[in-house]
Parts: structure tokens; sequence; C-alpha cells
């Protein structure tokens, strides 16, 4: 499905400003400074998320966390193995990483700030008053992570909104993946609270 450009602008706006909460949070998160390019803005079918991030055999570490208010669905952060690495990195301060349980308890953390601080952005923009599980991860392969098997793709709407942000800290590059995955008829709703049309 193609935007229309006025859409893809609102969305471009609210993911900016998303992606500004989410660096300011890493930033206070580390105590490091980290910057961020203007995210890229997708509305994708929802059949595409598997292969989305690269090979379906790829290891990803997928945060996953329930949002629910007048609109409802799914927020995934969704990092590849070579970036999840460079962030427990600068978490930890350290090129030594500590044992797997705390390492996975920092990527809940992270997971639970950046999406938090996304949906500040979109509850500024459109006074839904959204609110957020308790935030759950895997790490194992694309596919495995991302299946219908995992995700009830019968109770989402077609389409999926992507969010795809690069944060610097540093000279090094870090890339996550933002899926924000509305419930039935939560995007039309999305939209029109955002002051466009429904979806096309």
């Amino acid at each position: 499905m193609d935007l229309k450009p006025e859409k893809k602008d609102i969305l471009k706006e609210v993911a900016n400003i998303g992606a500004g909460n989410a660096a300011t949070a890493f930033s206070e998160m580390i105590g490091y400074t980290i910057n961020m390019t203007v995210p890229k803005v997708e509305i994708l079918a929802i059949e595409k998320l598997p292969c989305i991030t690269g090979d379906e055999e790829d290891y990803i570490a997928c945060i996953m966390i329930n949002f629910e208010g007048e609109i409802s669905g799914k927020i995934l952060l969704v990092i590849d193995n070579q970036n999840v690495e460079k962030m427990l990195k600068l978490i930890f301060n350290t090129d030594s990483l500590p044992e797997k349980k705390m390492q996975m308890s920092a990527l809940n953390e992270l997971g639970n700030i950046l999406s938090g601080a996304y949906l500040r952005a979109i509850n500024d923009f459109t006074d839904l008053n959204l609110n957020q599980s308790v935030p759950a991860l895997a790490f194992d392969m694309a596919a495995a992570v991302l299946s219908s098997s995992v995700i009830d793709y019968s109770q989402t709407e077609d389409y999926i909104l992507l969010l795809e942000t690069e944060f610097i800290a540093g000279d090094e590059k870090l890339e996550i993946f933002y899926f924000f995955i509305p419930e039935k008829d939560s995007l039309d709703i999305l939209f029109e609270r955002l002051g466009a049309d429904s979806v096309d």
C-alpha cells in the first residue's frame, strides 16, 4: 500500500519526535549522548514482517509489548544480532559482557524505555492515552520470532507501521526496527486522530 504524501508527512513527524524521545531516554540510561537520524516510515503488509530485517534465518532480539486504550495492538522492537552486541556494550560500558540473564534484563529494560518513548509521541499527537504492558523478550531466528505462532495475525490489521531508526553513539551506528502492529480498525482510528483520512 502506498501512503498519500500528507499521511507520510504526519507519520514522519510523529516518528521523528518518538525517535528523539527514544534517543534522549537511551542517553539517560547509559550516561552517553545518543543522536539519531530521521526515521524511515513505511506501511507494510503484515505477511512481510518475518523477512523485513533480512534473512529469516538471521538471529534477532525482539522485544514485544502490548498496548491498549482507545486502540490496541502490539509494539515490536527488533534488533539484529550485531546491533544487540553494540547496544549491550554501551549499556554495560564494557567489551566483556556479563552473564546472559543480565544481558536479557538490560535488553528488556531498553525495550521498555524505547517503546514508551515512541508511545508517548503517539499519545501527544492523538490524545489516545495508550498504555503499555510489561515487555517480553525473545532471541531466535527471525522466522521463529516473527511467525504467526507468536503474533496472532488474525487479530491484526492487514498492514503494520514500520519506523526504522538509526541511533548514533560516537562512531557507532545502531539500527532499530520499530513495528506498530494495530488490532482491527485501530489503524484507521490512529490516522483519524492524526488529522488524516483512514487507511487507503
